[in-house]
């Protein structure tokens, strides 16, 4: 905190306040009406506004900053920004290794959920927090040393997927004395991250220094290895594993359920993110139509600019409720990303020779119901147009393949394949899951957040197993 002068009425210094309000939450002076108006404090600037907001009063003063209340992490923000702000970078780095085994990553392309909390948008800008982690990943030299000794010279855990999820769960496990092993069915660990994200997004070294650290902890990683056709559970038991965590996220993509998908220049958004990130540098088309307002779409979108297309969005609610960041949405504006919004597909028009030349949609209104909380669309009759191009992305969602899991623990099909958020368990002794296999897609935080968890259930279940 900033505060400065007389303790009975402090003074904010606001060139280093970070706003994070532990200042308000302990302060006597909070149950004071008159003084909330005082314009050079923090109160009087928050309580001079024509809207002002009133924070919960608190009996204890070391309340938890909104920004890390925020964080999935639970990240000491306020600490590692005050020794940034003291040149302190590679202390700065170290206290941000105690929670986020990923912070370069995460300098890049977390949602930002500590910045939208940020007491500091009261007044103008929120503290750029992400773009301070990427700065101390940058600059804090190397990544997190070894704590302990490892249990044994061989794993006992296995963590089949290297995205965010098994990453974090390796991370916390290794730090615990615990030996892991990590499957990765691709050529490079990273997951999603690896794939799927642009490189204007994420660039590969700044992935590779995380991983690298992580992999100084004793963590053992194999490429190339498919659970549930190189390897299976029973394999695994055979050499010594004693817990088995699933992390393979959401790695297909969702079709739009609509006439002429199967006509050519239709590209699923995933399949066409991991081509160019492969390597495969077309174009996939002159003009590409992409549908869908998640990251997915912009990344698409983004991507086919850079290659050389036009792109155009298609989403059926308003620009209000695009899942996709705000920051993502405005640089593909910028970059000449043109989008239709209150838009739904209806059919891909084909010419003769098969190729998509374009395709049919329908205007749509949001209407809210008592049922859902989030306004739905509604397709208005009549209002049928068409939109040409002869590319189309589909980037509407997309959901885990179980193929693989179900043949690597002997099932004869997925239906019996279970899996239970609150535990985190699959129905098979010492099989755990985590990350967007579990709870569907979501950002790269909770997913760490959810192999956070799940290095703790395994820890728990080793625990058990050895007291028994």
């Amino acid at each position: 905190m900033g505060v400065e002068g007389r303790t009975y009425r402090p003074v904010v210094d606001h060139d280093i306040c970070g706003a994070c309000a532990v200042c308000l939450h302990g302060c006597p002076a909070e149950r004071i009406p008159e003084m909330r108006s005082e314009p050079e404090s923090l109160r009087g600037r928050i309580y001079g506004h024509e809207d002002p907001f009133a924070l919960p009063l608190v009996d204890s003063p070391a309340a938890i900053p909104p920004c890390r209340a925020a964080c999935p992490l639970g990240q000491d923000i306020p600490g590692y920004v005050g020794l940034l702000a003291q040149g302190l970078v590679r202390e700065a780095l170290e206290r941000i290794h105690e929670h986020n085994p990923l912070p370069s990553v995460c300098g890049h392309i977390c949602t930002r959920p500590c910045e939208a909390a940020c007491t500091r948008t009261r007044l103008n800008d929120p503290v750029p927090i992400r773009a301070l982690k990427a700065f101390a990943s940058q600059r804090g030299g190397a990544g997190p040393v070894q704590v302990g000794a490892l249990e044994d010279n061989r794993p006992s855990v296995a963590i089949v997927g290297s995205g965010p999820a098994g990453l974090t769960a390796a991370h916390d496990l290794a730090r615990r004395g615990i030996r892991c092993l990590v499957l990765e069915s691709h050529d490079r660990p990273g997951g999603m991250p690896a794939w799927a994200v642009p490189r204007f997004r994420l660039p590969p070294e700044a992935l590779e220094r995380d991983i690298q650290g992580i992999l100084g902890l004793g963590v053992e990683l194999r490429t190339n290895v498919r659970f549930g056709f190189d390897v299976t559970l029973e394999d695994l038991h055979e050499q010594g594993i004693r817990a088995v965590l699933l992390a393979t996220g959401t790695v297909k993509g969702l079709s739009l359920d609509i006439p002429g998908e199967n006509s050519q220049g239709v590209m699923d958004g995933l399949a066409f993110l991991r081509g160019v990130n492969s390597g495969d540098h077309r174009v996939p088309g002159g003009h590409v139509l992409v549908v869908g307002g998640g990251n997915t779409a912009m990344d698409a979108a983004r991507t086919v600019r850079r290659l050389g297309g036009e792109a155009t969005v298609i989403y059926r609610r308003g620009p209000g409720q695009m899942p996709a960041g705000s920051a993502e949405v405005r640089e593909a504006e910028q970059e000449g990303v043109m989008f239709c919004f209150l838009t739904a597909p209806l059919r891909i028009i084909a010419g003769e020779d098969g190729r998509m030349k374009g395709l049919l949609c329908i205007r749509t209104e949001l209407r809210r119901t008592e049922q859902d909380k989030r306004p739905k669309p509604f397709p208005l009759s009549g209002t049928e147009y068409e939109i040409a191009g002869d590319a189309l992305i589909p980037a509407v969602g997309q959901v885990p393949d179980l193929t693989p899991l179900v043949k690597g623990l002997g099932l004869k099909d997925s239906a019996r394949f279970r899996l239970d958020p609150a535990s985190l368990e699959t129905g098979y002794s010492g099989v755990f899951a985590a990350g967007d296999l579990l709870t569907g897609p979501t950002s790269v935080v909770e997913a760490m957040a959810g192999g956070r968890r799940a290095a703790r259930a395994i820890r728990d279940y080793l625990q058990g197993e050895a007291s028994e």
